[in-house]
């Protein structure tokens, strides 16, 4: 079958590649610069396993400008787009989506459109009629940050947000590609499948959100957070996963769904969600004060192949230590470079994300709070 992707992101990327070992996929957008790398093999995500993964596999997989040429003859249509924040109606705007949406009904009539974008509960029942169409349903991906393709690979589970035969269809083409069996399938309602995305980046950001108070009270009371978080790890209702804190969360996956489901409470007696975005606040407020009184004049950030994106932690951090006074370097590279001697040198602190054995050399002088490096 043919299949067109809309979008030049993670997402968009890390499905074609998947779907390419079975399908020919062709994968388009408004980028010049990231087709001409997908078409030259250098694909734009950051997952270690790409490499491999093309070096071992056979991918119908190709890119284009032309949205018709993508279109034509597909038989299924995936659409994965950003939606900006509108800080004026405090919301997300759909604009671009809208009118992906509807270049592939009008292109492909009766052809299943799948929406991959993370959507406002509501919005794919509302498009299904509004354009009177009921093949357009939403399928969430539940992709993390530098592991996309793994995760598309082998999903934890398929949400499909539609219970008829073109959910089924759908679903078996997801469950078709990937290389885990027995993947768990539910095929569900539009506005459910929407509620189950929002929710699960809702609850990590609350997972976060607790470890980062966790380790906040630790700095301040002289406590030693991991053995604190190892203690009440070991609890099975509590588990292991995501228990190392961080800066706070920030990008558009945590953020945005935290915000979208915080507005819809607005009217509701609900206390935690709303709370979520003050508490990241207030994280990035001491790790601020903590920065401050190391004395640093010369700073750096360290952002090992990533040029930072608006609205994340580091981003947070580097404004308020600005806004202080202090003078920040940033450094994006492979850690491997004549650049990185100079910045190591030159910075009186290093601020890190995540430990990286790259500054293991100057650990003394590192500002991050991985407490499970290893």
């Amino acid at each position: 079958m043919r299949i067109a992707v809309i979008g030049l992101g993670v997402v968009a990327i890390s499905d074609a590649l998947v779907l390419a070992r079975q399908h020919e996929v062709v994968l388009t957008g408004p980028l010049p610069d990231r087709v001409d790398a997908i078409n030259a093999g250098a694909l734009p995500i950051s997952d270690p396993t790409v490499a491999d993964y093309v070096a071992q596999n056979a991918l119908s997989l190709r890119a284009t400008l032309d949205f018709d040429e993508a279109l034509k003859g597909a038989g299924m249509v995936l659409i994965s787009t950003p939606l900006p924040k509108d800080p004026e109606r405090h919301g997300y705007r759909t604009a671009e989506l809208d009118s992906r949406i509807e270049m592939a009904h009008e292109r492909c009539p009766g052809v299943p459109i799948v929406i991959r974008s993370a959507v406002p509960i509501g919005y794919t029942e509302a498009l299904r009629s509004r354009l009177k169409s009921r093949s357009i349903l939403y399928a969430p991906e539940f992709m993390r940050e530098g592991q996309s393709l793994q995760d598309a690979l082998s999903p934890a589970q398929i949400v499909i947000g539609d219970r008829g035969s073109l959910g089924e269809k759908v679903a078996e083409v997801f469950l078709n590609a990937a290389l885990t069996p027995r993947i768990p399938v539910r095929r569900i309602g539009t506005a459910e499948a929407e509620a189950v995305k929002h929710f699960s980046q809702a609850y990590l950001a609350t997972r976060v959100a607790y470890f980062n108070d966790l380790d906040s009270y630790a700095m301040t009371h002289g406590v030693d957070a991991r053995k604190v978080i190892e203690g009440l790890c070991l609890d099975p209702r509590i588990g292991e996963g995501a228990n190392n804190p961080c800066f706070g969360f920030g990008g558009q996956r945590l953020a945005r769904s935290t915000a979208h489901l915080s507005e819809d409470f607005a009217a509701l007696p609900a206390r935690i969600l709303p709370s979520l975005a003050r508490a990241n606040e207030a994280r990035l407020d001491l790790l601020t004060r903590a920065v401050l009184d190391r004395g640093a004049e010369r700073l750096g950030i360290f952002r090992p192949g990533d040029a930072g994106s608006d609205g994340d932690a580091l981003g947070g951090l580097e404004a308020r230590l600005r806004g202080a006074g202090i003078t920040v370097t940033h450094y994006t590279g492979a850690g491997e470079d004549e650049d990185f001697v100079r910045f190591k040198a030159d910075c009186d602190l290093v601020i890190a994300q995540r430990m990286s054995p790259a500054l293991a050399d100057i650990r003394e002088k590192v500002f991050c709070r991985d407490l499970f490096a290893a």
